[in-house]
């Protein structure tokens, strides 16, 4: 049986997704955003677990999201979002998967779904190599604010407010964060009861 050896920066196939309901806003939580490859994905699952550790504060739900390009494509012009619910049973990153058998690597990291009904189209570009010249780092900021917006238009998601809608992929923090509305305003009126 032959092998099948991908690079940890190669595009991943689309996850298996969930038929279980839509996770629901729920209060306070936050997001990683990161490509749909073995290194994104590995290394989002990781700022996850040393995000809830770092801060201590009680969040109610932590999802890793990815955002997945036609593999080879050295200038993308449409990414494909998808939620990860981390598996609750892991406490530590999982391994690298095994070469080939990626559906099912995917498939024990937790529930998927798909973030938006369609690719999210990117601003398009005359150059057809702007991908390859710019880098991951300058295509990850182009891509994440796509993959924040969609993520507060999936679910209930628009009810929340969030706490990070100009973050820079470069800042320290969550790519993505929320509360409750409810929270925020508490926290507003308190702020202003006290300027009088």
């Amino acid at each position: 049986m032959s092998s099948i050896m991908i690079e940890p920066g190669t595009m991943l196939p689309a996850p298996p997704l969930s038929t279980k309901a839509a996770p629901r806003y729920v209060g306070l939580g936050f997001a990683e955003v990161k490509p749909h490859n073995v290194r994104g994905i590995l290394a989002g699952l990781q700022s996850i677990q040393k995000h809830k550790l770092k801060t201590g504060l009680p969040y109610k739900q932590a999802f890793l999201l990815t955002y997945r390009h036609q593999p080879g494509d050295p200038a993308p012009r449409a990414v494909t979002p998808y939620l990860l619910v981390p598996s609750t049973a892991r406490t530590t990153a999982p391994a690298r998967p095994p070469d080939k058998n990626f559906g099912a690597w995917l498939g024990s990291l937790g529930e998927w779904y798909a973030l938006s009904p369609a690719p999210l189209a990117l601003p398009a570009h005359p150059e057809p190599w702007w991908g390859t010249d710019v880098g991951p780092v300058v295509r990850g900021s182009m891509v994440e604010p796509l993959v924040r917006y969609a993520f507060f238009r999936f679910s209930n998601y628009r009810d929340a407010h969030a706490l990070s809608p100009r973050k820079q992929p470069q800042q320290q923090g969550a790519d993505v964060a929320w509360k409750e509305v409810a929270e925020y305003l508490y926290e507003l009126a308190s702020e202003l009861g006290s300027v009088g």
